[in-house]
Protein backbone atom coordinates (compact mmCIF):
# COMPACT_ATOMS: atom_id res chain seq x y z
CA UNK A 1 0.00 0.00 0.00
CA UNK A 2 3.01 2.27 0.45
CA UNK A 3 4.21 2.16 -3.15
CA UNK A 4 0.96 3.30 -4.86
CA UNK A 5 0.57 6.14 -2.41
CA UNK A 6 4.19 7.25 -2.75
CA UNK A 7 4.03 7.20 -6.54
CA UNK A 8 0.64 8.93 -6.37
CA UNK A 9 2.27 11.80 -4.50
CA UNK A 10 5.09 11.97 -7.03
CA UNK A 11 2.55 12.15 -9.88
CA UNK A 12 0.73 14.85 -7.94
CA UNK A 13 3.96 16.87 -7.74
CA UNK A 14 4.44 16.47 -11.51
CA UNK A 15 0.85 17.63 -12.00
CA UNK A 16 1.37 20.69 -9.79
CA UNK A 17 4.52 21.56 -11.75
CA UNK A 18 2.59 21.30 -15.02
CA UNK A 19 -0.20 23.40 -13.54
CA UNK A 20 2.27 26.11 -12.55
CA UNK A 21 3.83 26.08 -16.02
CA UNK A 22 0.41 26.20 -17.67
CA UNK A 23 -0.79 29.10 -15.57
CA UNK A 24 2.51 30.95 -15.91
CA UNK A 25 2.72 30.60 -19.68
CA UNK A 26 -0.99 30.47 -20.42
CA UNK A 27 -0.69 27.29 -22.48
CA UNK A 28 -3.55 24.80 -22.58
CA UNK A 29 -1.45 21.62 -23.08
CA UNK A 30 0.37 22.19 -19.77
CA UNK A 31 -2.99 22.58 -18.04
CA UNK A 32 -4.38 19.48 -19.74
CA UNK A 33 -1.44 17.34 -18.64
CA UNK A 34 -1.75 18.77 -15.12
CA UNK A 35 -5.38 17.66 -14.94
CA UNK A 36 -4.60 14.23 -16.38
CA UNK A 37 -1.68 13.67 -14.01
CA UNK A 38 -3.86 14.83 -11.12
CA UNK A 39 -6.52 12.26 -12.03
CA UNK A 40 -3.88 9.53 -12.25
CA UNK A 41 -2.46 10.63 -8.92
CA UNK A 42 -5.89 10.48 -7.29
CA UNK A 43 -6.42 6.97 -8.67
CA UNK A 44 -3.16 5.81 -7.09
CA UNK A 45 -3.96 7.49 -3.78
CA UNK A 46 -7.47 5.98 -3.64
CA UNK A 47 -6.04 2.46 -4.12
CA UNK A 48 -9.14 0.95 -5.80
CA UNK A 49 -9.41 -2.05 -8.18
CA UNK A 50 -10.20 0.30 -11.11
CA UNK A 51 -7.21 2.51 -10.34
CA UNK A 52 -4.78 0.66 -12.63
CA UNK A 53 -6.78 1.39 -15.78
CA UNK A 54 -7.25 5.02 -14.81
CA UNK A 55 -3.53 5.49 -14.06
CA UNK A 56 -2.43 3.97 -17.35
CA UNK A 57 -5.04 5.86 -19.37
CA UNK A 58 -4.26 9.23 -17.84
CA UNK A 59 -0.49 8.80 -18.06
CA UNK A 60 -0.67 7.80 -21.73
CA UNK A 61 -3.13 10.60 -22.51
CA UNK A 62 -0.86 13.13 -20.82
CA UNK A 63 2.06 11.79 -22.85
CA UNK A 64 0.07 12.13 -26.08
CA UNK A 65 -0.96 15.70 -25.27
CA UNK A 66 2.64 16.52 -24.45
CA UNK A 67 3.93 15.05 -27.71
CA UNK A 68 1.40 16.93 -29.84
CA UNK A 69 2.19 20.17 -28.03
CA UNK A 70 5.96 19.64 -28.23
CA UNK A 71 5.93 18.97 -31.98
CA UNK A 72 3.58 21.90 -32.63
CA UNK A 73 5.66 24.32 -30.58
CA UNK A 74 8.92 23.13 -32.12
CA UNK A 75 7.50 23.54 -35.62
CA UNK A 76 6.27 27.05 -34.92
CA UNK A 77 9.55 28.09 -33.30
CA UNK A 78 11.67 26.63 -36.09
CA UNK A 79 13.44 24.27 -33.71
CA UNK A 80 14.69 20.83 -34.71
CA UNK A 81 11.59 18.60 -34.30
CA UNK A 82 13.48 15.31 -33.73
CA UNK A 83 15.44 16.98 -30.92
CA UNK A 84 12.17 18.24 -29.43
CA UNK A 85 10.79 14.69 -29.54
CA UNK A 86 13.87 13.35 -27.74
CA UNK A 87 13.48 15.98 -25.02
CA UNK A 88 9.78 15.14 -24.74
CA UNK A 89 10.61 11.43 -24.46
CA UNK A 90 13.08 12.02 -21.63
CA UNK A 91 10.69 14.21 -19.64
CA UNK A 92 7.66 11.97 -20.25
CA UNK A 93 9.50 8.78 -19.37
CA UNK A 94 9.79 10.07 -15.81
CA UNK A 95 6.06 10.18 -15.12
CA UNK A 96 5.31 7.10 -17.21
CA UNK A 97 7.81 5.12 -15.12
CA UNK A 98 6.32 6.46 -11.88
CA UNK A 99 2.80 5.58 -13.05
CA UNK A 100 3.89 2.08 -14.07
CA UNK A 101 5.64 1.36 -10.78
CA UNK A 102 2.70 2.62 -8.77
CA UNK A 103 0.15 0.70 -10.80
CA UNK A 104 2.06 -2.57 -10.41
CA UNK A 105 1.30 -2.56 -6.68
CA UNK A 106 -2.43 -1.90 -6.99
CA UNK A 107 -4.95 -4.65 -6.14
CA UNK A 108 -4.86 -7.51 -8.63
CA UNK A 109 -1.43 -6.54 -9.92
CA UNK A 110 1.58 -8.64 -10.75
CA UNK A 111 3.63 -7.56 -7.72
CA UNK A 112 2.73 -9.07 -4.37
CA UNK A 113 1.65 -6.54 -1.77
CA UNK A 114 3.30 -8.65 0.92
CA UNK A 115 6.74 -7.78 -0.43
CA UNK A 116 6.36 -4.09 0.46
Amino acid sequence: MFMPRATGLILLFYGVFHLAMGLGQGELPWLMTAVLLGIGSAALLLFQPWSRKVVYATALAAAAVGLISQVSTASQAGVNVPLAIVIWALWTSLWLAVAYVGARYLPGGEAALDTI
